[in-house]
Formats: structure tokens, sequence, C-alpha cells
């Protein structure tokens, strides 16, 4: 045996490890067995009240990629007095890994048509000592302007784009463990003034108020749902 067939074979041996080192052997489930979203998320928050409607811009549709990658959805369209309407849209997926992770709406909404013409990383005020981390967007098209607030949970972290999502996945990965994951989209129709974004904000700390103390982990993570108890 020649030393590049001794380097190479190390070589292989110390990939296998590797690999094996990565390997998950835990999960970390933050929405129970059993639990639904539709039941979680309560039908009236504060001033808005559920009503029907259609035209959302949806991460999942039968049959498609994102069809696979959800184990559920919940899509609603909320109304108040002197607010501006919401529509909410919720994709949570048991598994978080390198082929099956949430899609954020960068990518959905220009999957339809859509530009974005603003992204930026911003805050909500959930309470003194609870600041959830989101993103604000503008997403255009010829018919429409949609001002968007959206966050992703991926176990108990909150990333804000897509690099951190993957480093997120890695460094969880690393510790030896999976995650489920949930995507929060909230927008509207309207100019993507900041009063609108701060209504959607205030919106997301109305809803995530609503639900019982037990269900909010599943869509803020633990450390910041324990502040809000």
């Amino acid at each position: 045996m020649n030393r590049r067939d001794v380097l190479f074979g190390g070589g292989m041996i110390a990939a296998a490890a590797g690999a094996e080192y990565l390997r998950p052997r835990d999960r970390l489930l933050l929405l129970p067995d059993g639990r639904k979203l539709e039941d979680i998320v309560p039908k009236t928050l504060g001033p808005w009240s559920k009503v029907e409607s259609e035209g959302f811009v949806l991460p999942k549709t039968p049959g498609s990629l994102s069809d696979r990658l959800y184990n559920q959805t919940l899509n609603r369209f909320y109304v108040a007095d002197n607010q501006v309407p919401v529509m909410l849209v919720v994709a949570y997926g048991a598994v978080q890994n390198d082929l099956l992770q949430l899609h954020r709406p960068e990518t959905c909404y220009a999957a339809v048509g859509f530009t974005i013409s603003a992204s930026n990383v911003a805050s909500v005020s959930l309470s003194e000592a609870a600041k959830l981390p989101v993103r604000e967007l503008t997403a255009r098209s010829e018919s429409r302007v949609e001002p968007i607030v959206y966050w992703t949970r991926i176990g108990d972290d909150l990333p804000t784009d897509g690099r951190e999502q993957r480093m997120v996945k890695l460094r969880q990965q690393m510790r030896g463990y999976l995650s489920d994951g949930v995507l929060v989209r909230l927008s509207t129709v309207a100019d993507p003034t900041p009063e609108v974004f701060a209504q959607l904000g205030l919106f997301a700390k109305t809803m995530v108020h609503a639900m019982q103390p037990k269900d909010r982990a599943a869509f803020i993570g633990r450390p910041l749902a324990g502040k809000l108890t």
C-alpha cells in the first residue's frame, strides 16, 4: 500500500467519523403531539375576528415540494375596526434538515410573480423583557402591494435570514438533535408605511398573548415564551 492510498483511506475514515458525529440522535418538538394549529390560534384576537377570504400567497399547494415539507398549515383572514386586515399564514414542519426546511416568504412570493422591494430585520415587543425578532418585507406585483411581517422558529432559535437559518440547523445538528420548525407570516394589502408595519406587529403581539401559555413555545421558542409567564 503506497502513501497515497494510506492518505486516501485515512480521509475516508475521517469523513465517516465526522458524518457519524454529526448524525442527529435526538428530536426537539415544541408542537405537542396531536396539537393542531387550528386549535392553538384563537379565531378572535383582540379587536380582530376571523372571516372567510381567498387570495393568499401560500407556501404549500397540493402535490408541491412544500406539500411534502409541512405537516400542518393554517391560513386565516382577520379584520378589525380601525386596523388593517391581516392575512395569517402558519406553516409547521416536524423535521428541519437539509432536505426538509422552512421556505421563507421571499421565495414563495417570487415564485408567483412578486418582487421584494424592501427587506429589513425588526422586532416585535411582546413585553418589556421579550422581543421577537422578525423580518419586514414589501412584496409588489402588478395588481397589489403587500407589507409582510414574518418570523421563523427552528427549535428554540429564531433566525431572521436564510444564512442564519442554515447556521442554526448546523449548530443543532452538531449538538446531536433535529428540531421542528414553524413559519408565521402576517401580511396585508396597503402602502408599506411604518404605521402599517406597526399594526402587523400589534397583531403578532396580540396573537401570541391570546394563546394558552403552554402553546406559545411552538410559535416563539421556550426562552422567549418563558418571559411571558
